[in-house]
């Protein structure tokens, strides 16, 4: 990962905690119990000046609360897929298979239609209860595959965002830095999606998911805060976020905070409707 995507991650996970440069800086000199790191330190990894090394890595790893992985992870090109999921995800001989499988939609006329996307996405949320994770990834990873030579528009972002967030769940809590990893690609595409019920609904999904499980609970508020402050209009993603900030914030031992957040969380559920179109996503399971 360059210095500027690290740093740019670290600022935003300072932020979603509410520490000013100065009090991480003062976090580390306490986890590491060596007076040694300043705010002219974080402020220079903040702004791609300079990279923290091994040592310093791990140390905003645990303060952070955030796999080592995802900071020393290499950077991932959005649109390469293929090499992304045989790298990380998928044996090799199914990678085969799916680049075949790409190649011949491409050859075909390029895959399904928006609507047949969206059809598909409704068909994982009822199939999601029923198989196996190792199942949903490997036909999701299949999907994605043919849906990176479609992302010629904002909504085929908004379809791939939310593949890449179920793609993500499929991974265990004891895994968490590559769900992390298509946490954020997911993020990043609901953006390009540029649509606000989707850019909302997927930081809700992987907040409420990481939050639940534990595996980066400074992941999960980051993307949390994110989602409040793209919009404070009660939806599904709305409700996520609020409900995966009480579920970190009690894993903390923070229980004012959670029963805080739980009672908002109930204000905004009763606002909710009970369809709500920006999902396009599975319920978890019971």
């Amino acid at each position: 990962m360059s210095s500027n995507a690290v740093g740019a991650l670290v600022r935003e996970l300072r932020t979603s905690l509410g520490w000013s440069q100065a009090r991480l800086a003062d976090e580390l000199c306490e986890a590491s119990g060596h007076a040694t790191a300043t705010r002219e330190d974080v402020s220079r990894w903040e702004r791609g000046k300079r990279t923290p090394g091994p040592y310093w890595l791990a140390q905003l790893a645990a303060v952070l609360e955030v796999p080592r992985q995802v900071l020393e992870g290499a950077k991932v090109d959005r649109r390469a897929f293929i090499s992304s999921l045989a790298a990380t995800a998928i044996a090799p001989v199914i990678a085969s298979d799916l680049i075949a499988h790409g190649f011949d939609a491409a050859l075909r006329g390029g895959g399904p239609d928006i609507e047949a996307w969206r059809d598909r996405l409704a068909t994982y949320g009822t199939d999601y209860m029923t198989e196996g994770a190792a199942e949903i990834q490997r036909r999701l990873a299949g999907d994605l595959v043919v849906a990176q030579q479609q992302l010629d528009s904002s909504r085929m972002w908004e379809i791939v965002a939310k593949l890449m967030t179920l793609f993500a769940k499929t991974f265990p809590g004891a895994d968490g830095s590559k769900a992390v990893t298509w946490y954020r690609n997911a993020v990043i595409a609901a953006d390009r999606s540029e649509n606000i019920d989707t850019r909302v609904w997927v930081r809700g999904r992987a907040a409420i998911a990481l939050g639940y499980e534990g595996a980066s609970l400074g992941i999960a508020d980051m993307f949390a805060e994110q989602a409040l402050q793209i919009s404070d209009k009660p939806s599904i993603g709305l409700l996520n976020a609020v409900m995966g900030k009480a579920h970190a914030a009690a894993l903390r031992g923070d229980f004012g905070a959670a029963r805080e957040l739980l009672a908002e969380g109930r204000r905004v559920f009763d606002k909710t409707g009970s369809d709500d179109g920006a999902c396009g996503g599975p319920r978890r399971r019971g």
